[in-house]
């Protein structure tokens, strides 16, 4: 099982409303780094084209829900 990682909140955020599977956050200081299982390579490049599309409450929602996610696992 190839993963992929990111520091990148915003593409996090698209990625898991894309229904890629988040399998970890490693936490480094107070910066995430997400990572991601089972994505294929078009999506990152569609991602950088800025061809992804996704609803803007659910994408506010899940930016808020993965910031605070990192502020969790930072208190520890």
């Amino acid at each position: 099982m190839e993963s992929y990682r990111t520091t990148d909140i915003i593409l996090a955020a698209v990625l898991r409303l894309g229904d890629v599977e988040l399998i970890d956050i490693e936490v480094i200081g107070n910066k995430g780094t997400f990572v991601f299982t089972n994505i294929a390579e078009d999506y990152i490049n569609q991602y950088d084209l800025g061809k992804c599309l996704v609803e803007p409450v659910a994408f506010n929602n899940m930016v808020k829900q993965l910031t605070t996610s990192v502020r969790r696992m930072t208190r520890h």
